[in-house]
């Protein structure tokens, strides 16, 4: 059961926050590693998927480990030893079985290890590629028997399905005809404003925080003189980079790859639904530059007000601004959008776009309310209906609705018998005559989060069959 699952989703969030903050650390010192992992929590929509316990906060926490090992273990003057090209490629195979969404971190990670050693990188690259193959093939035993035909009955699978409807500046689309900018927009706009901007600011290089010893230089210098060393025993004459080139190399993989997903999903005729969540694993990456824009950001503001307390009062200022939408918008934080998007929508509100995909606002206080109202033993329909399993599944993980009898169905319009309604804002499935302004349907209870109504219970005052949509 999802409630269940809930366990494992957030034991993942949780080694996903643990794991930037830590790597962060190494990077750029301890306060940019807290303020990456801190922001990374402050990301509603992020949030909002581990509190689902959707299959993406396990494929974030895959891929990011995949992505942020060669960006550690990689960034040397010289070619990765063949230990550490092994060791990222089980890491890719283990995102590979998570999602096919790790199918997207190849082709920058390959032209990032081209740039760096030309021909160089065949090698790694190689060994990288075949261990993921193997683990791959290994962890999956549905292959076996059949490697080639099974798998490319898997693709065809990810390829041919149902049509999936997109609502997006106020307008209805097929997944596959989706506006190019749909995932650029939607990666800007479910961030909280602030910490874009600190992102930002992070793109930038330099001293980021002021520490006696920073671990950059220490981790650096290390690293170089191990690549140095490796390359000396292959018998080449690699270049010792300097600290300012390795930055600029790994931050070229990080963004590369961050940046990747958002292109392949603007190209046409590619299917791009549910708001973030086909390039979710973008997020994660972002926080890095995120926790390095925060120390920066202070740094400037410390040495503009010469003053390390005005600094600080300013920094957590715009913290807390960035934390509220986390408690503004509990539990249905995957509805969440920043406050750029008014301006953006021309409607004053956040209508224009997508208010709740997956009907995170049926909260456990709208289910309960639900039973209060309803008769015992009662059908409740549910609308949108996107799968056949939808109203089971309400039906075996609602307690509270089965204490007292009451049956979820799937909506039918032109039933007679369906007086009670659960809808959730899902616009572009939703039907017109139950988005809540109809005259034929009473409102009984509605969830609300930032003026917006999510979801909400429905008593229809009259026959449907003498009610005109």
């Amino acid at each position: 059961m999802t409630a269940c699952a809930r366990t494992g989703s957030a034991t993942a969030f949780a080694l996903t926050v643990l794991m930037i903050g830590w790597t962060s650390s190494l990077w750029w010192g301890r306060p940019a590693g807290v303020m990456s992992a801190i922001s990374l929590v402050l990301m509603p929509r992020v949030y909002g998927h581990a509190h689902l316990a959707s299959l993406e906060t396990i494929t974030n926490l895959t891929c990011t480990a995949a992505v942020i090992f060669v960006a550690h273990r990689w960034n040397g003057p010289a070619p990765p030893a063949k230990r550490a090209a092994i060791l990222a490629g089980i890491l890719f195979g283990l995102a590979l079985l998570t999602k096919i969404q790790a199918i997207l971190i190849p082709i920058p990670l390959i032209c990032w290890a081209v740039w760096r050693w030309r021909s160089n990188a065949i090698v790694p690259l190689a060994l990288w590629g075949i261990a993921a193959v193997v683990v791959f093939f290994a962890g999956w035993p549905y292959l076996w028997d059949a490697p080639v035909a099974h798998t490319f009955e898997y693709l065809g699978r990810t390829t041919n399905r149902a049509t999936i409807h997109v609502w997006y500046f106020g307008q209805k689309y097929a997944d596959t005809d989706v506006p190019w900018h749909y995932p650029f927009v939607m990666f800007a706009l479910t961030v909280p404003a602030v910490l874009h901007a600190t992102g930002l600011i992070g793109l930038f290089r330099g001293i980021t925080c002021q520490t006696k010893n920073p671990p950059e230089s220490t981790c650096t210098n290390a690293m170089s003189d191990t690549t140095t060393g490796q390359a000396a025993k292959r018998g080449s004459m690699a270049p010792v980079e300097s600290r300012g080139e390795l930055e600029r190399s790994r931050d070229a993989l990080l963004l590369s790859t961050a940046l990747f997903p958002l292109i392949v999903f603007a190209l046409p005729g590619i299917a791009v639904y549910d708001g973030e969540r086909l390039f979710l694993t973008s997020f994660p990456l972002w926080a890095f530059f995120i926790g390095r824009g925060w120390c920066r950001l202070w740094n400037l503001l410390r040495r503009w007000s010469n003053s390390r307390l005005t600094a600080g009062i300013v920094c957590s200022i715009l913290l807390l601004v960035s934390a509220s939408p986390l408690i503004m918008m509990a539990p249905c934080h995957v509805s969440y959008y920043n406050e750029v998007t008014p301006f953006l929508t021309g409607t004053g509100d956040r209508s224009g776009l997508e208010i709740d995909y997956w009907g995170a606002g049926m909260t456990r206080r709208l289910l309960v309310r639900l039973a209060e109202t309803v008769p015992e033993g009662e059908a409740v329909a549910i609308t949108p209906t996107l799968h056949q399993f939808q109203a089971d599944d309400f039906n075996r993980q609602s307690p509270v609705l089965r204490s007292r009898r009451i049956r979820i169905v799937e909506y039918q319009p032109e039933s007679s018998t369906q007086m009670y309604i659960l809808a959730y804002r899902r616009l572009a499935d939703l039907p017109d005559n139950l988005d809540g302004s109809s005259t034929s349907v009473e409102v009984l209870e509605t969830t609300t989060r930032s003026g917006r109504p999510l979801a909400y219970i429905l008593k229809r005052s009259q026959n449907p069959s003498q009610t005109s949509d």
